[in-house]
């Protein structure tokens, strides 16, 4: 049987059948980007004014230095503000929320669509079934003006996670423990997911893994499409899965939370792409309750959109959070690209649920930076150093 991304390349780009190593040019369905790859991506579209977006759809979102935390970030802003009203380019620049989220919130996403972005992880959508690639700004800038993207088909590899979670563990342990398990296998792949805990997670739970995957160097991550029987090629088990944590340097250096446990921490981080929705949120609430933030930490939450911070509102959790002693930032990327909003000093240690922590991704190259699940990042929160959930 023809694995779900072969057949759906194939679709994109009009061909029959095709095979991994073979290049390709796909019919793109959206393209994405943000004020953190804009930038560059008016570089290097340049001043000719006769140039044309020749893609279906393309959507900007202005979430990683908004409001504006600088006289060069506003002048940025008001210039993609008009580059994508001359070029009909959809912008979210209202404080909507970070770019991954609102195409989860606006947009028509269904299994097999081809999404192009100039960012690291929009591979987020495949929890939909879709198929995401990023690149460059500069190939970027050829896909809008070609609508059309020139690839590679990578290797379809097919990954069976079967059982059920132990209750303290949350779907950010399992991307964590895919790259832990997998590290070699998966690196330059096309990782599709299924088997029984996927049938059982949320679509926030499948965005959370989907987000994290290509830290592991994946091509792209999906969860596989209900009804899909392509041939598995790895077999895992839920019951394995324990919480984890990335330790410094590096967002593949793998370790179970109990290695750390104890290690102070100075800064706790959560949301944005990665756990900054109405679950994740609902799950630190939960644990807060009745608790205070130890008084050593700083706990910054960012909510992953609008819609996110209008139902933690109705819920009361944003209360419950603030009186707690945790900070909420206004929807978007919030701490994690380190562009404003909490960034980190050389002497912190840092617990968070974003999704790098390469020297200098949240400030201070001398900052060390943990990430692990909500879970762990909000029992670590009040208790002053990187706890085990139990």
């Amino acid at each position: 049987m023809e694995k779900f991304l072969y057949k759906q390349m194939a679709k994109a780009g009009n061909a029959g059948f095709i095979y991994p190593g073979q290049e390709i040019i796909l019919n793109v369905d959206l393209a994405l980007a943000h004020d953190g790859s804009g930038p560059d991506l008016l570089k290097h579209w340049g001043e000719d004014k006769s140039k044309h977006v020749a893609c279906r759809k393309v959507l900007f979102t202005l979430d990683h230095a908004f409001p504006a935390p600088s006289i060069k970030d506003r002048k940025f802003h008001k210039e993609f503000t008009e580059f994508s009203l001359k070029l009909g380019c959809y912008l979210y620049n209202r404080g909507e929320g970070v770019l991954h989220q609102v195409v989860a919130e606006e947009e028509s996403i269904w299994p097999g669509i081809i999404i192009v972005g100039a960012d690291g992880h929009v591979a987020t959508a495949g929890a939909f079934g879709a198929i995401a690639f990023s690149v460059t700004p500069e190939q970027f800038v050829w896909v809008l003006e070609n609508g059309i993207f020139a690839t590679v088909v990578p290797e379809q590899l097919t990954i069976a996670i079967n059982g059920t979670l132990s209750g303290n563990t949350l779907p950010r342990d399992v991307a964590l423990y895919l790259i832990s398990k997998l590290s070699k296998e998966i690196k330059g792949k096309a990782v599709a997911l299924t088997g029984s805990l996927l049938n059982q997670l949320s679509l926030a739970g499948k965005m959370s893994i989907c987000n994290y995957l290509p830290e592991g160097g994946v091509r792209t991550a999906l969860i596989l499409p209900e009804g899909e029987g392509d041939e598995v090629d790895y077999y895992l088990e839920a019951a394995e899965i324990e919480p984890l944590l990335a330790v410094p340097p590096n967002p593949t250096f793998i370790s179970p939370v109990r290695e750390a446990e104890g290690t102070e921490i100075s800064m706790a981080i959560a949301g944005g792409c990665s756990a900054g929705r109405l679950e994740d949120m609902k799950i630190i609430a939960n644990t807060l309750t009745g608790r205070k933030i130890h008084s050593a930490v700083t706990f910054v939450l960012t909510p992953a959109s609008k819609n996110v911070l209008d139902f933690m509102e109705s819920l009361g959790i944003s209360r419950l959070i603030r009186d707690s002693g945790a900070v909420i930032l206004p929807p978007g990327c919030g701490s994690c690209p380190g562009k404003h909003f909490g960034v980190l000093a050389e002497d912190d240690v840092a617990i968070t649920t974003t999704i790098r922590n390469t020297p200098g991704r949240i400030g201070s190259k001398g900052a060390q930076i943990y990430l692990a699940s909500p879970l762990t990042v909000a029992l670590s929160a009040i208790h002053g150093r990187i706890t085990v959930p139990k």
